[in-house]
């Protein structure tokens, strides 16, 4: 009966799962920030992994990021 059933195909998939949905939270985290910078005027150097990653890391909300790059939100 358990020979039967695939280990090694099924600790693949759950490997690369977390890793995938990380990967979509910050991506989408990112995009957020990096389109309130440029409605604000700002350029998209500040939108880079190694700065925004301590803070989605920490979950900070994307106003503070914001008004911690220095874009004034919902003025």
């Amino acid at each position: 009966m358990y020979s039967e059933y695939d280990f090694g195909k099924s600790a693949c998939k759950a490997d690369r799962e977390p890793m995938m949905l990380w990967n979509s939270g910050f991506s989408s985290f990112k995009r957020r920030i990096d389109e309130q910078l440029q409605l604000n005027g700002f350029d998209d150097s500040l939108v880079d992994d190694e700065t925004l990653l301590p803070f989605y890391r920490m979950g900070e909300s994307e106003t503070y990021v914001l008004t911690a790059l220095g874009c004034a939100v919902g003025v």
